[in-house]
């Protein structure tokens, strides 16, 4: 049980960066925010209350929104890091890479909402059958999460950020 608290306040900066994409996503879609929780020991690690986006596209958006975020924050810290051994703020990067990169997948309550949004919206705009390919393909990302491809993940943006986007 002290392993599940350790790795969750370890990757803390990694929800918190999740949470904090779909908010900022839900303020350029102009979707009203009630409530944003951070960080919680739980099931739900931290949540963002909201309205219901107009269409499908700010659903979208809104829903893969820690994908975009930290993905690109992820990218960005490993193109920092250096292997030196003495250069604590370079490993700092690499720490902070590799929190916020294990929580770039969406999570199941991200998908689930989109998909509620999407069979919300058929009836007013059939193209939103367009995103169901792509909530699927969000389902099994989740679901290779729980595997814990995560990592995979992670050593991908950490080889792409450290090789392909070093200054």
């Amino acid at each position: 049980m002290w392993l599940y608290y350790f790795y969750e306040l370890v990757t803390a900066p990694g929800v918190m960066m999740h949470e904090l994409g779909h908010a900022f996503f839900c303020m350029t879609a102009g979707v009203k925010v009630y409530r944003i929780k951070l960080f919680q020991f739980g099931r739900t690690a931290g949540f963002v209350e909201h309205d219901e986006p107009n269409n499908f596209s700010q659903g979208f958006l809104i829903s893969v929104g820690p994908l975009i975020v930290n993905t690109l924050f992820a990218l960005f810290a490993f193109a920092k890091f250096n292997f030196v051994l003495n250069d604590w703020y370079s490993w700092l990067w690499l720490y902070f890479g590799v929190a916020i990169g294990l929580h770039a997948i969406p999570s199941d309550g991200d998908d689930h909402a989109l998909l509620v949004l999407a069979n919300r919206r058929i009836w007013k705009n059939p193209l939103v059958i367009i995103g169901y390919p792509f909530i699927l393909l969000l389902y099994i990302f989740y679901l290779l999460k729980r595997l814990h491809i995560d990592w995979l993940f992670v050593f991908l943006l950490f080889w792409l950020g450290h090789i392909y986007l070093k200054k």
